[in-house]
């Protein structure tokens, strides 16, 4: 079969649709990457902050006041940001036990269901965000020698839920585009 010219245009759109697709996997990979470090230093650093003070408390009798609230700091960064890789690479809880074992359409209802779910969680999470702003962005913690804004333990909640919610989209779009490609090769 040849291809019209009024074809042309579609092929073309298709073929910059999949190279966009694949750009977008790309960028989303790089952020679950990035993700992944900055968890693997949040737990570096949760360590020695813990090393440091047990150090200081037992052989110096010192003891650093901010400690409790770094410590917080730290391990809302690692959960929050470790929701990304985990995300990502579908570690999370789902209900895959139960889409895995069906097919057709009610595979469709499950799969598009699990991923609304995480699409309206992530914006949930970011609404939060911008709702708790004004408060916490006017808060500091009393225990810091420096002034640091109660915003820096919210702010992972904020990028993970607006993760969440982008590879959502993300996963969904790319699942139809397979199905169309499917579809179109069955012709």
């Amino acid at each position: 079969r040849q291809m019209c010219i009024r074809d042309r245009p579609m092929q073309l759109s298709f073929v910059e649709g999949r190279n966009r697709m694949k750009l977008c996997n790309k960028i989303s990979k790089g952020v679950a990457k990035g993700a992944e470090v900055i968890c693997m230093l949040t737990i570096a650093a949760l360590v020695l902050v813990i090393v440091v003070e047990l150090l200081r408390r037992n052989f110096l009798g010192q003891s650093f006041g901010g400690n409790v609230q770094l410590c917080g700091i730290l391990f809302l960064w690692m959960a929050f940001i470790g929701l990304i890789p985990l995300y990502r690479d579908s570690g999370l809880m789902r209900l895959d036990f139960l889409v895995a074992r069906t097919k057709g359409p009610v595979y469709e209802v499950l799969y598009f269901a699990n991923k609304l779910f995480s699409l309206l969680l992530g914006v949930v999470m970011v609404v939060a965000f911008a709702a708790q702003y004004p408060y916490v962005s006017t808060r500091t913690y009393s225990t810091f020698p420096i002034p640091v804004p109660y915003t820096v333990q919210y702010f992972p909640m904020c990028l993970a839920g607006a993760y969440m919610a982008l590879e959502s989209l993300r996963q969904m779009a790319e699942h139809v585009a397979e199905k169309a490609r499917g579809s179109r090769a069955q012709v």
